[in-house]
């Protein structure tokens, strides 16, 4: 429990990282670029989890991975919470337009879907859409989250193989005929 407690925080930091930059609208584009910001805060977990690790230490591709993974959950959490209380307090309805403009433009699709986007008109957000949307973002938020985490991991860790399997490195190695 203790392993896991120890990832929390730094989690935490990636995935406020993930949600902040993903709500704050001009900014937000950033990721139709690769999910820019999801793989930013699932990196951002990784830096904090290993600034928090004893000095020196090394961190493996799936610690790196958990804290991807729990920053990517965090962030959809946070996030979703950031945009449904921005709605709540402003009383906009984003998807009000959206509904409006595929009504108007409602000539060419079947009468059973112009049926449903018209109850969608009515009733507004209804809580399915919040946890889909929710449910969605999760799962998009901890796959980013962790390959980020874990590009970060293998970007930033020192090369010593070498000398972790106990040989020498290449450079002081020698062979039959001096040094190579």
């Amino acid at each position: 429990m203790e392993e896991s407690s120890g990832k929390l925080a730094p989690a935490l930091i990636g995935g406020s990282v993930m949600a902040v930059l993903s709500w704050i609208p001009v900014i937000a584009m950033g990721n139709c670029l690769c999910c820019m910001w999801i793989l930013l805060g699932g990196a951002a977990g990784a830096f904090w989890y290993r600034k928090k690790s004893p000095p020196g230490a090394s961190i493996s591709g799936g610690e790196a991975a958990m804290v991807g993974l729990l920053s990517g959950i965090f962030g959809a959490l946070f996030h979703t919470f950031l945009t449904y209380a921005f709605l709540a307090v402003t009383g906009l309805n984003l998807g009000q337009g959206f509904l409006e403009t595929l009504i108007d433009n409602a000539g060419t699709i079947p009468a059973e879907i112009e049926d449903l986007l018209l109850e969608l008109r009515e009733e507004g957000m209804s809580p399915l859409f919040v946890f889909a949307g929710l449910f969605i973002s999760i799962i998009v938020n901890s796959l980013f989250g962790m390959i980020g985490a874990i590009l970060y991991v293998s970007l930033t860790e020192k090369k010593n193989a070498p000398e972790k399997a106990g040989r020498p490195p290449k450079s002081t190695r020698t062979t039959g005929k001096g040094n190579v």
